[in-house]
Order: C-alpha cells, then structure tokens, then sequence
C-alpha cells in the first residue's frame, strides 16, 4: 500500500526506525541528550574564546621607539615567544599552563630612537622604560584577552545554541579557562627560563656569534678591572722607555695615537684617553669598526671623542654604518676621511671609507670584490693627490700593496692582529691589533683578544716615520702591560725589538 497525501497536506512523518528518525535529537536516549546539553557550551565557549583571540585577541602598543604587538593563544605547551623578524625569535620555557604569550616588536620608530640618543638623560632612562613598560603592555594584554575570549566564548554558545541557560553556562566556563590557564601561568612560571633561551630562525646562530651572556658579562668584569689596572700603570711603563738607548722624541716630534676596531667596548676609551695623555700625543687615528653593528643606539658609544679633547681622525670600517660615520663626524674634535686629503696637527691624511657593511660577521680571509674595487678606487684617487700625503688610513689591508708609493705609511686594522710591514716601493703599512680586545666577541673565552695600540714618531719637518711603541695589554687571566719600540731606520725590526721590550710595570707582572 502506498502512501499518498493530497494537495495541500504536509507529508508524513518518516517511521520512528528510520535512520533520519534516530538521529532527532528527540529521539535520544536521555544520557545522551543530557551530555550534549552540557558538553556543547563547553565545545562553543573553547571554540569561540579560540576564534575570538585570533581576531581581535592582540594588544598593539608603543614601548618607547618599538611598536610591539602582544596575544595570547592556547597551546598545548606554555611559553613566551620574542619574534624579532626577520632575524628569529626566542623561545623562553616560562611556565606550564597551555597558552604561549607572543610579544613581537612590529617596528622601530627611528625619528624617536635618534631623539633618543640625542639625549643622554632619555637613553640612561630607556632601558629602565622598556622593562616598565613592557611590564604594563602585557598586563593589558592579558587583561584584554581574558575578556575577549570570556566574550568570544559566550557569543558563540548564544547564537548556536539559542538558550540563556546553556550560554550562562558557556560564560561560566570561559571564564573559569581564564582564571585557571592564569593561575597555573603565575603559579609555574619560572625566572630562570630567561637565563636558558632557545633561538629560531637566523637568530639561532646568537649564542655561537657572542657566546653566554653570563659568561661574557662575567669576563667583562674581571678584564675592565684589568683595564684600569694598565691605565693606572701606563706611566709607570712610561716612564720606563725614557731609560733607553734607542730613540727618545723631542718636543717638536708630532706624536701619533693608532688605535683600531674598538666594537663598542666601553672600557677602550680609559685607555685611549690615559695613553694620549701620558704621551702628549697631538692626534688619534681610529682606522675603524668603532661600533659592532651600526645601529642608532651604538652612536652613543662615539661621545667619547669629545672628552678625549685631542684631533680624532676616523675611517669608517666594515662594521660602521652611515649613521656611525655621520655621529663620529658630528664630535667637534673628530674628522672622518672620505676620500679628500686633510691636514690635522700638521700632517696630511687621506682615507676613505670601508665599501663594505657587514655588520657582526667575519669577512677576514674571504675574496670580496666589491674590497677589491673600492680600494682599487681609492688607491687611484689618493695616487693623483698633489703633495702627496703624509699617512694613508684604510681599514681592511687585503690589498694594501695597491697603496705603495702613493704614501710612505698606511694605517689598517680589521685583523686583530698587529703587523707591520714594508713594501716594494718603500711604503710601511702597519696592521693595529684590537684596541677594543675585539668587543664582547672577544670575551667569549677564557682569554680574550689582548688590547693593541701604538704611539707613532713622526719627524716634525717631513711627517716621516721615526719610531713607534707597541703597547699590548695580555687577555684575561693575564696582567701584563709590554711597550716594544721600534725604530724606522732599523733594517730589521726584531733586531730593534730585543733591547726594546719593556718588562710588566710594577703591578703588572704575568
């Protein structure tokens, strides 16, 4: 018998067996209603706290010169992540509950970093500033989550579910996720995580490049104290020298300070300054990478010119950037060479900058042809200056042989190493060590690169070289200060070197 209806008349309901039958909710067994009834505001307050914290669940803030943004998102493993695009992030294990906190600097406002730095009161305060208010950012965020994903759940459960009990009830559960996933963050977050980061991304070659940051902060103290130990005994090396029976100055000698690669290590400018007033020497020249990375905030590093109140001669190296070069030339005692000749305390440089920029990474001993080309450059230019110059300054010696005869002497660094040699035509190029013991790289073992700097003899009517001291402050661990003086003339420089060395200063000694 089939079934019929007429016009008009709404078709039969299909038999309580039937499968569209079974899965009527009316048709339920009574557990099963009863546990849907409670488990689906549960799934729709989880479900709309998620979505809502996707869209609308980041805080976006300013913290000084950094616009940062700050979520909160559940995970099953709690952590806090520092995203510093595109050079990585770092992954801190800072507590247990299941949600991770992102913080990520979106921007850096430059206009307000050189407004900054510009102010030394303003750049004292910005580190005190960020902490605070990166400490304020993520409580507001914190609290903005919290209430978003308490909405978010609640309007979910509403709109699906149609009944005021079981949203209340959606309500009370996001609420509840929140004050727990909170409590257990507080109750397991460990300060230690900071001290044992895990890096991502490029950034994941941070502790190979700088090594341990307790470590590096450990050795900084121990060497800084060893630093003003030879600062305050550099007169006593001093005056060491004027007992030899090799070639003493005179008062018209036109004494010249070389000092290179000082990568921003604070504790190089107390010693500058103690040598270029123990020898009354009547100008410095700093063949480059004064900095370790160029950025603004590294300008600061170059006020120190000032206080040193002697001529500052600067050549940029690869590390430095515009910005460096620009904030060294801004000192009123400094004079950054680019290229044209000039004259400082009677003597006639010429340099140019380094056409590279690379900063925080090696380039000694890799072929590079944009050196090449610029220094090829360079070396033509400097060739047709008329009269010639007295000192060519030039960071990187790879091709120093390009430079012979244009100058009778060539200051370099970039090698942390101190060489000295001359050339076909009679050019000296001399290679200075690191007057900044190579920066905090330099601290990362136990014996760090030594200090290295030398007071050059120039004769007061040619600007020839007549004689240099080598200073050398040992690495840590080490407590030796040496002052090695050569004389030009001397056909071979270690013959001159023996009767030479100074012995430590009192004090001093290995």
């Amino acid at each position: 018998m089939q079934n019929t209806s007429t016009a008009g008349e709404p078709p039969e309901a299909p038999p309580a067996s039937s499968p569209r039958a079974t899965w009527r909710p009316e048709n339920w067994p009574a557990w099963l209603r009863r546990f849907v009834s409670i488990i689906s505001p549960v799934l729709l307050a989880l479900g709309g706290a998620w979505l809502a914290l996707i869209v609308v669940g980041t805080t976006h803030a300013y913290i000084g010169p950094l616009a940062v943004d700050v979520s909160f998102e559940p995970t099953i493993a709690g952590e806090s992540v520092i995203h510093l695009d595109p050079v990585g992030a770092v992954v801190l294990d800072t507590h247990r509950a299941p949600v991770t906190m992102n913080v990520a600097v979106r921007q850096v406002d430059i206009q307000g970093l050189n407004g900054i730095v510009s102010d030394p009161n303003s750049l004292t305060a910005l580190d005190e500033q960020l902490v605070s208010g990166l400490q304020d950012v993520i409580v507001d965020a914190a609290i903005r989550s919290g209430l978003t994903a308490v909405i978010g759940g609640t309007l979910a459960a509403a709109l699906v579910l149609r009944s005021v009990r079981r949203t209340l009830l959606a309500a009370g559960v996001a609420t509840g996720l929140v004050l727990g996933t909170y409590g257990l963050a507080a109750a397991t977050y460990s300060p230690a995580s900071v001290s044992e980061p895990t890096y991502t991304g490029p950034l994941a070659a941070a502790p190979r490049l700088i090594g341990n940051a307790e470590d590096i902060a450990t050795n900084f103290d121990a060497y800084a104290e060893q630093l003003a130990g030879f600062v305050t005994n550099v007169a006593s090396v001093y005056n060491t020298t004027l007992s030899l029976d090799t070639f003493q100055p005179t008062d018209d000698t036109v004494r010249v300070l070389h000092v290179s690669d000082l990568h921003l290590n604070p504790a190089a400018w107390s010693v500058i300054d103690s040598v270029a007033e123990q020898y009354d020497v009547d100008v410095i020249v700093d063949s480059g990478d004064m900095v370790d990375q160029g950025t603004p905030v590294e300008n600061a590093y170059v006020r120190s010119i000032s206080e040193l109140e002697r001529p500052y001669v600067f050549v940029k190296g690869n590390h430095d950037s515009a910005a460096t070069t620009s904030a060294v030339a801004a000192e009123p005692n400094a004079t950054v060479l680019d290229g044209e000749p000039v004259e400082v305390a009677g003597v006639r440089f010429i340099g140019a900058p380094d056409p590279r920029f690379t900063p925080d990474k090696s380039v000694r001993g890799v072929p590079d042809d944009t050196l090449l080309a610029g220094t090829e450059e360079f070396a033509e230019q400097a060739a047709e200056v008329q009269p010639p110059p007295d000192v060519l300054v030039y960071h990187d010696p790879s091709n120093a042989e390009l430079f012979d005869g244009i100058a009778p002497l060539v200051l370099s660094g970039h090698m942390h190493s101190r060489e000295t040699y001359v050339l076909e035509e009679g050019t000296r190029v001399m290679v200075q060590g690191s007057t900044g013991a190579a920066g905090l790289r330099g601290l990362r073992n136990e014996e760090p690169t030594p200090v290295n700097l030398s007071v050059l003899y120039l004769d007061p009517e040619s600007h020839e070289l007549v004689a240099w001291d080598d200073l050398t402050l040992g690495g840590l661990g080490r407590t030796s200060a040496e002052i090695d003086r050569h004389r030009a003339d001397d056909e071979d420089d270690d013959a001159a070197k023996a009767p030479a060395t100074m012995s430590p200063a009192p004090g001093l000694a290995n």
